[in-house]
């Protein structure tokens, strides 16, 4: 496995776990069971509130006091004690953590509209820099990103599917693609052999664990 996805989980959906330098960030914290390895965050950072992203049961379980939560501007009535809100193009340079709020929305579909101003981040931990896109459709702006390693949704009917998916790893720079969001009926495990023929990047398929 590549050494930029040592100690990288992936629950399901959107939910990541990394942790590197020292630092551990939660993307998208869902309720899970318990499984005897329930470390906190230090950052906790939301691409958007819909039900299998946006779970306060997930962020408290994972929440310690000095946690930081970083989400989108819009979502301030359902969490109004965030400590910082971001819109795209917003950067935040933090004590451990760097980061820049990107779009992430549909093109044509209306599950995540630009109106919505829901997020993916581009975050760097030491000396890696990591993308999750949220749940977003391929977008030209990603071809402003530059990422060492980026977590892509693969859904095909409410995200981008594995082609789209592709492209956007190429865009953006990646030298590790991850895709999330898969293992439904829109997208499934032998869907995501097509990303290899057109991203000449790696491509790791982590395990769901929840």
């Amino acid at each position: 496995m590549s050494d930029l996805l040592t100690d990288v989980t992936w629950f399901r959906g959107s939910s990541i776990r990394i942790r590197r330098a020292g630092v551990e960030i939660h993307v998208d914290p869902l309720a899970l069971p318990a499984s005897g390895d329930e470390s906190k965050a230090d950052f906790i950072l939301l691409t958007h509130p819909h039900y299998d992203n946006f779970s306060e049961e997930g962020i408290h379980r994972v929440r310690k006091a000095g946690t930081v939560i970083i989400a989108p501007a819009t979502m301030k009535k359902q969490l109004a004690d965030a400590d910082h809100f971001m819109r795209p193009g917003d950067m935040l340079q933090l004590d451990g953590l760097d980061v820049l709020a990107v779009p992430a929305h549909n093109e044509e579909k209306k599950f995540h509209t630009p109106e919505d101003g829901w997020l993916g981040y581009v975050f760097t931990i030491g000396e890696v820099t990591y993308y999750h896109a949220g749940d977003t459709d391929f977008l030209p702006s990603m071809f402003g990103i530059r990422c060492d390693v980026a977590f892509l949704p693969c859904d095909g009917h409410y995200t981008m599917g594995p082609m789209e998916a592709a492209r956007a790893a190429s865009a953006c720079g990646a030298s590790v693609m991850v895709p999330i969001h898969w293992g439904d009926s829109h997208c499934t495990r032998e869907d995501l052999d097509e990303i290899q023929y057109q991203f000449s990047g790696e491509v790791r398929v982590l395990e769901r664990t929840a």
